[in-house]
């Protein structure tokens, strides 16, 4: 049986199951996060990796995107939140860790890397990123690839890819700001927010300069909870979260082709750690991180050297700077249990890039890229411990030529190798460092993607893809406190991707549709080991023994009823199967997600959005025996423009106090007031 015939009966089997969704969400459907312009607000082109020279060549088809107008009008706040509008995305809550991470199409974060304009950035040591911690006042646009991710945004793609676009100024003077708060369902003051922006178009450059500050208290637990010994109800224990942001960007323009920008972002956070307060067997962590901290310095530019050719280069240094404080009990004031430490990351990554693009006519574009990075991890896992060192390189090179036959044909066929070399790992043994035994992987990525437009809005878009993802340095090294062996020998993951889709409009009717299948080989799994091989059984390893299958399909569409009213829907179906080891329960995603909103101008200055989020259940823990339930939460928003520059807005979230939850025994917050004012100029 074909995938796709596979995969439409998969689809087909589920409508029963399906059912409840839609009818819980029939009262409300959602305008399509992409679907609207950026306006005055330009995406900051430099930071796209698409093809950057003839109009009519287009990039492989599959990329999907969040603007910055869906992002305030549905009023999320940070990348994670923003990430959750489109199909195929679903939310993860590391609970233990309180990080927000996504799921695309079954991919976790790791195998998933978050670029800004272009940049990869990630926390060396893991490659996670809490994306709670990224907000979305400096963002024109977010751009997600899934399946089909080109080979020039460099190594560890394996499912898909997730770049943050940035602002760039059009006019000689923007300002803009922004001011809100939120109560609980108590009316108590929970937190507050706020963000500045100030820039300048000139003829031969740009300058913008923003600021941003959050400091949230507490969140209201739902009426419905019920107390644990961890958590009583009511404010949720240990919840506080404060960050900061300063932004930069400077930029010269000698002409209408090259463009040379600096970019500058500090980040100083502090967050806690609500603890467990589930049912099964779970012990809680009594943490807290006083220091969340991130700079960056960036350097891209373009460079037309002759009328047919293009030369992009990226050059950066990203620092990561964080201390976990790990206490003994929910007092949070000593620490001498065998549990308690105090472990400080201080990482930085420094890197280049380049692209070279020849276009050899209208029909046929042919792209170069480079890649580099070096990633650096020191950590101090106790107090008095000597700092350990681990450094890892990349290396990335790859080919992509957009070919045009004729004007419905696009075949884009893509090849890269990439290589990461082991240069030191450190061994804390008894006090002391003893080296670890440092390896090389390579790793080869192929692809071709294949688009035909039926018309100027109607075109079927497939391909395949082999991609590959390296181990990070915490899968290589870390003991996992205790309860782990290092394992420097683990080699890349490798997944195949297929994917077909589908997407038109007739008239104010707009759609799509796309089945995907993936298969990963030697990825990473826990292989259990006897207890007395570690110090704090049970005892594990990782290794590449493990073999997976994602599939699904993704349905989305939208429709304008009249000037006023705007109606769509996306729905996600996910089946993923562990083929080595059945019986491990697949993680954090849920099997059918809906989302759903209705947009209505109710008057020239009166708009309304009511939205909602349907999830079935997914599992906590691969045993099985932790479950997050399914849930549908709704939202609303109520915004009033007040005057040319000023609008306010009033918003309800989760409408219905639901309690509901991402990982069992991390509770989501009740219901929340939100008001905001935003001024622009």
């Amino acid at each position: 049986m074909t995938t796709a015939v596979r995969l439409a009966s998969i689809v087909g089997g589920s409508v029963m199951s399906i059912r409840p969704l839609f009818a819980a969400m029939a009262a409300c459907l959602v305008s399509s996060p992409g679907s609207a312009q950026d306006g005055a607000e330009e995406a900051f082109r430099l930071g796209v990796v698409e093809v950057i020279g003839v109009a009519p060549v287009q990039p492989a088809p599959g990329t999907e995107r969040v603007d910055a107008e869906a992002i305030e009008r549905h009023d999320r706040r940070n990348v994670a939140e923003a990430l959750d509008l489109l199909p195929g995305v679903t939310l993860q809550n590391v609970g233990q860790r309180r990080e927000r991470m996504v799921w695309i199409r079954g991919f976790n974060s790791r195998q998933i890397p978050i670029y800004i304009d272009g940049v990869p950035v990630y926390v060396p040591y893991d490659g996670n990123i809490d994306l709670a911690r990224f907000g979305v006042d400096t963002l024109s646009e977010i751009l997600v690839t899934k399946g089909l991710t080109s080979v020039l945004y460099g190594p560890n793609a394996l499912g898909g890819s997730v770049n943050l676009v940035s602002r760039r100024p059009t006019r000689p003077f923007e300002a803009s700001a922004t001011a809100g708060f939120d109560l609980d369902r108590s009316g108590d003051l929970a937190g507050y927010r706020a963000d500045a922006r100030v820039a300048t178009r000139q003829e031969n450059g740009y300058a913008q300069v923003t600021a941003s500050y959050a400091d949230n208290d507490f969140f209201r637990l739902p009426s419905g909870f019920r107390p644990t010994t961890a958590e009583n109800g009511g404010r949720r224990e240990n919840s506080a979260d404060r960050d900061r942001l300063v932004t930069a960007k400077f930029a010269y323009t000698p002409n209408a082709t090259d463009e040379y920008s600096i970019s500058y972002h500090r980040q100083d956070g502090e967050k806690q750690d609500p603890p467990y307060s589930g049912r099964a067997n779970v012990t809680p962590r009594y943490w807290r991180w006083p220091d969340w901290d991130k700079e960056s310095l960036y350097l891209i530019s373009r460079t037309e050297l002759g009328g047919d050719t293009d030369l992009r280069l990226r050059a950066y240094y990203d620092s990561f700077y964080n201390q976990l404080d790990s206490w003994d009990d929910a007092t949070y004031s000593t620490q001498t249990r065998p549990y308690a430490f105090t472990s400080i990351y201080d990482d930085f990554t420094t890197g280049a890039s380049s692209e070279l693009e020849q276009r050899w006519s209208e029909r046929q574009v042919t792209r170069l890229a480079l890649h580099f990075k070096r990633d650096v991890h020191r950590e101090v896992s106790a107090i008095g411990a000597p700092q350990q060192h681990f450094i890892d390189k990349t290396w990335s090179a790859g080919v992509e030529h957009v070919w045009r036959p004729d004007d419905r044909w696009t075949i884009t066929p893509g090849a890269a190798y990439s290589r990461l070399e082991g240069v030191q790992a450190d061994n804390l043994v008894s006090g002391m460092l003893e080296p670890f035994a440092v390896e090389t992987d390579g790793a080869y990525n192929l692809q071709v993607a294949i688009g035909y437009a039926l018309d100027e809005d109607t075109r079927f878009f497939g391909g395949i893809s082999r991609k590959t993802r390296f181990p990070t340095l915490k899968d290589r090294y870390s003991y996992r406190m205790g309860s782990a062996l290092p394992n420097p020998d683990l080699e890349a993951e490798r997944s195949t991707n297929l994917e077909v889709g589908y997407e038109g409009a007739l008239g104010a009717f707009r759609y799509r549709a796309a089945l995907f299948h993936s298969r990963l080989q030697d990825a990473i799994e826990s292989v259990s080991l006897d207890p007395s091989a570690c110090t704090s059984p049970p005892c594990s390893q990782l290794r590449n023994i493990g073999e997976q299958r994602n599939q699904g399909v993704e349905l989305s569409a939208e429709v304008d009823l009249g000037e006023r009213l705007r109606l769509a829907g996306s729905y996600t179906f996910l089946d993923r199967d562990n083929r080595s080891q059945p019986q491990i329960r697949p993680l954090d995603t849920p099997r059918e997600k809906l989302f759903a909103s209705l947009d209505y101008a109710l008057t020239e200055r009166w708009s309304a959005l009511v939205g909602a989020t349907s999830e079935s259940r997914r599992y906590s823990s691969t045993d099985g025996r932790r479950i997050a339930p399914g849930f549908t939460i709704y939202d609303a928003r109520l915004r009033w423009q007040a005057a040319d520059h000023l609008a306010v807005a009033f918003g309800l979230h989760n409408i219905g106090d639901r309690h509901y939850v991402y990982e069992e025994g991390y509770p989501e917050p009740g219901r929340t007031y939100a008001f905001s004012f935003d001024y622009r100029y």
